[in-house]
């Protein structure tokens, strides 16, 4: 079988002469750089790799995500999941291997279709938390996120886990808020924590957790205790917000006071749930009676890269 391909090749090869050589060739060529760029446009902007953690958005973001939020009509908190996930809230700002940059990690044909100069510094500039924040939230309204949040995000960064962090992120920035370091993870398993949410009229109303039966639950936050019954524990931690987390057999008793972390009791199963009320009403973004932002402070850009 081997000579007769041979002979065929050699044939075709003669009938076609050098160019119709260059000319399969360049064909070639053209085939893999197809090929590559349907590959690349499947790729991360930043490459998704572990679930990242629950923890305090920095205040001084806070009135950035809800200024890009309200200017495009793009949920503040999924600007602040993405901010998370992609860059740490600006704490890792290392180009990526798609040459994704900056605080919200564009790469530069995106950045070049919808930057955004929020700050007024004349010049739109991703490493600026404002212009980034402000340029995502353009991408965003862009790409449909009010209808399709799933899809906008999928279109943002195309990894499905990507995604669903992100989203998952939202839901519990929308349901606790968290905005100073006084929050605390309930549970201490975070491996794919959360289950679900349960919620009315598009308001989440708590954050159902997944943990092993027995484990130490702790409180969210630091408050007095003003239930505890066979099932979960009711804290008061001020400024007329209420924590509630449920499915757990409390160690604690009516009236006491306890830090942020402090365990509250064991989990009865395999979850407990979390839920952050404002005067006996699930707390919205848009009520939301926290920590006061302090005066926003913009780090500097990171020096180029050598």
């Amino acid at each position: 079988m081997k000579r007769p391909t041979r002979l065929v090749l050699g044939w075709v090869l003669g009938a076609l002469g050098g160019w119709g050589v260059a000319i399969v060739i360049l064909l070639f060529l053209l085939l893999l750089m197809t090929l590559g760029a349907l590959v690349s446009s499947q790729d991360n902007a930043v490459p998704f790799t572990s679930p990242a953690t629950i923890e305090p958005i920095p205040p001084q973001l806070l009135q950035i995500y809800h200024a890009a939020g309200a200017k495009y009509h793009v949920p503040w908190t999924i600007l602040a999941g993405i901010n998370r996930v992609e860059t740490d809230f600006g704490r890792a700002l290392s180009v990526s291997s798609a040459d994704a940059i900056g605080w919200m990690q564009f790469e530069p044909a995106t950045w070049a279709a919808y930057s955004v100069d929020a700050d007024g510094d004349g010049n739109a500039d991703p490493y600026s938390p404002i212009d980034a924040i402000f340029t995502a939230a353009h991408y965003l309204a862009a790409t449909g996120v009010t209808k399709h949040p799933d899809q906008a995000v999928l279109a943002y960064n195309h990894s499905t886990d990507y995604a669903r962090e992100v989203l998952q992120l939202a839901v519990v920035y929308q349901a606790w808020n968290p905005l100073s370091p006084e929050w605390v993870w309930p549970v201490a398993d975070r491996n794919d924590p959360i289950l679900g949410v349960n919620g009315s009229d598009g308001q989440p109303e708590s954050v159902q957790i997944r943990c092993s039966a027995g484990v130490s639950v702790r409180a969210i936050h630091t408050g007095t205790v003003t239930a505890a019954t066979g099932t979960g524990v009711t804290l008061d931690i001020g400024n007329g917000l209420t924590v509630i987390e449920q499915g757990l057999r409390p160690d604690v008793s009516r009236g006491q006071v306890v830090d942020a972390g402090e365990t509250l009791g064991t989990a009865a199963t395999g979850g407990v749930s979390a839920a952050l009320e404002e005067q006996g009403n699930p707390l919205s973004p848009t009520r939301a009676n926290l920590a006061p932002t302090p005066p926003l402070v913009i780090a500097p850009p990171p020096s180029p890269a050598s």
